[in-house]
């Protein structure tokens, strides 16, 4: 049988989630190719050949935002997909102000894996795919992962007083909190990685009339969560980067409770093993008294782990599941995520403008700040200058490409902060005019926002708990 070769490559950028060129950022770390990783760096991993330690590398991503070429090759395409997957789960980079395309390239590997790795997506992929990453991204930002959290253990602990142990309740809530929240936290704060655990699970569960059921059991579900984030056990790593060891020993402890049911009652699937569990009867071979402690020990480990549902209502929501593959491989992509407005809107969610008070206007990004469209034309505005919404303010160069930033609000010019002078270097979040705003829009109150959240988030709450 000839064995089809196929190589993968991805072309590591210094931009932000939205793919837009990031420059200026500094490398202080890079972790070491894996064994199939072909990885061409452009001389930016060599190390001092004094001290054999990384060196610093600052990336000039105002002219060119290429930092590497990661390439791979296996025995078929599928294997291909699964060796870059795994390159860029295991790959490192450390820095200040520094912003990578890596996530993105993994939600989408991963996006591919989950439907078929032979697909033909079209050029006019990317931009949906990003609008539905920023539409899930734009959900998350209306969520409290506390309060919905809060929201479990109250189930529980009610539950519990009408009819169990209310401190074994709250001991095993305390026990697992660390355990599901660290990894949800992390995937609720990278767009990307959220929709690569999206791809990565859609087989594992259904929503069903809003509410999550699991094909399997979400405890292995929660293993692969950690090892998806590159954050699964490993001994003598920095606590910062992996499972706490804690956390470790009480999912192992679970996973090995289920691992011996299964040799004791049989293999089968997750919905069936929750039938079994839930018959008060104790199986044939199984004492009443045994059985009773099986089934506590089943509901004890299962206990708050519904809040990994909360990634499943998210991806429901959103309906991530609708941008998929049709019969001859092509993408069919839903026509609310072709809208430019949306696209353009979902953009500044995945990377919003730096914050800054109304009182001035900063630098979108890092580059090369021009104040006027060309030498011989006049500045986009000067001192004393009223603008509206959408008149050009100034221009920047990011790898040779000039992007016109335009005003989001009205106002008058009252300073110019940098030397309009042509070929200006500015950071991002770099103050470049102060300005005096027709109106002033009062920042929500912290106490307004988070009732808004709270509400929002308790609306959830049915969908995780059973019914």
């Amino acid at each position: 049988m000839r064995r089809e070769a196929a190589a993968l490559e991805a072309r590591l950028n210094a931009t932000d989630r939205a793919l837009a060129p990031h420059a200026g950022g500094v490398i202080v770390a890079w972790s070491p190719p894996v064994p199939w990783e072909i990885r061409d760096d452009q001389g930016i991993c060599f190390a001092n050949p004094d001290t054999g330690q990384f060196m610093h590398y600052r990336l000039a991503g105002a002219y060119d935002s290429n930092v590497a070429l990661l390439v791979t090759a296996a025995d078929g395409r599928r294997q291909s997909y699964l060796r870059m997957a795994e390159i860029l789960r295991r790959t490192r980079l450390r820095g200040h102000d520094l912003r990578t395309n890596r996530e993105f390239h993994y939600g989408l590997v991963h996006w591919f894996l989950a439907r078929d790795v032979y697909a033909r997506p079209s050029t006019r992929f990317v931009l949906p795919y990003l609008a539905l990453v920023g539409s899930l991204f734009e959900e998350v930002q209306r969520l409290d992962l506390d309060v919905a959290w809060a929201g479990l253990c109250a189930h529980w602990q009610r539950a519990a007083r009408d009819g169990g142990d209310p401190a074994a309740t709250r001991k095993a809530l305390q026990l697992k909190e660390t355990l599901l929240l660290r990894p949800l936290r992390a995937l609720l704060a990278e767009p990307h990685m959220l929709s690569a655990w999206l791809s990565y699970n859609a087989e594992k569960y259904t929503v069903e009339d809003g509410a999550v059921r699991w094909r399997v059991n979400p405890l292995e579900v929660l293993r692969d969560t950690y090892w998806l984030l590159d954050m699964d056990y490993r001994a003598r790593a920095p606590a910062a980067y992996v499972i706490w060891d804690h956390d470790q020993a009480l999912l192992t402890r679970a996973l090995g409770f289920y691992n011996h049911l299964g040799l004791r009652l049989g293999d089968v699937d997750w919905p069936t093993r929750l039938q079994q569990l839930a018959d008060p009867s104790a199986p044939q071979g199984v004492d009443d008294a045994l059985w009773a402690r099986v089934r506590a020990s089943h509901e004890g480990f299962q206990l708050g782990v519904e809040a990994l549902g909360l990634l499943c209502l998210l991806g429901e929501r959103v309906r991530f599941a609708s941008l998929r593959l049709r019969d001859d491989l092509t993408v069919e992509i839903p026509e609310a995520l072709t809208d430019p407005t949306l696209q353009d809107r979902m953009r500044k969610v995945l990377a919003p403008p730096p914050q800054a008070s109304r009182d001035e206007v900063l630098a979108v990004s890092g580059g090369m700040f021009y104040g006027q469209e060309a030498p011989d034309r006049p500045p986009f505005v000067t001192v004393g200058s009223r603008f509206k919404v959408g008149d050009p303010l100034y221009m920047i160069e990011v790898m040779k490409m000039f992007n016109t930033v335009h005003a989001t609000f009205s106002g008058v010019v009252e300073e110019i902060l940098v030397d309009s002078a042509e070929g200006t270097v500015v950071r991002r979040g770099q103050p470049l005019f102060r300005v005096r705003p027709d109106e002033r829009v009062e920042a929500e109150e912290p106490a307004a926002r988070a009732a808004r959240l709270k509400a929002h988030t308790e609306a959830y709450l049915p969908g995780l708990l059973p019914r």
